[in-house]
């Protein structure tokens, strides 16, 4: 979705493949291709809105459902790899505790309370 821009080459974990979204150190960007064994890593965009998965809810631990509309703060938590600092397998929610992770693109849909939304507009960076 959109048009993303902002692409560059990141060391990371080999189980990444394009379309994840992860967290570079504590910035939010896209897989834009598998990771290459030959060069350590993948390109990846950091900004630019781009469909992933988010659930609804203000809290995961215990789970407490939340609408999120458009526009609406997204964070994120996940897996960190600590010799790429690349955090992937990313939980997306409105836990304001976990990592900022942009915003429910302004053009929605949103996600209804307690639901879980896999084709959600993810927006982040200077888009």
């Amino acid at each position: 979705m959109g048009a993303p821009t902002n692409a560059r080459f990141v060391i990371c974990p080999s189980t990444v493949k394009s379309g994840d979204l992860v967290l570079v150190g504590t910035a939010p960007a896209c897989a834009l291709n598998d990771y290459q064994s030959n060069s350590g890593g993948a390109v990846f965009y950091f900004s630019g809105t781009f469909t992933g998965t988010v659930v609804g809810s203000s809290t995961h631990s215990p789970f407490t459902p939340e609408a999120l509309g458009p526009g609406a703060s997204l964070y994120a938590s996940g897996t960190l790899d600590a010799t790429t600092n690349v955090t992937t397998g990313l939980l997306i929610t409105g836990t304001t505790t976990d990592t900022p992770f942009g915003r429910i693109d302004e053009t929605g849909p949103g996600v209804t309370s307690g639901a879980t939304n896999t084709a959600t507009g993810i927006r982040f960076g200077d888009a």
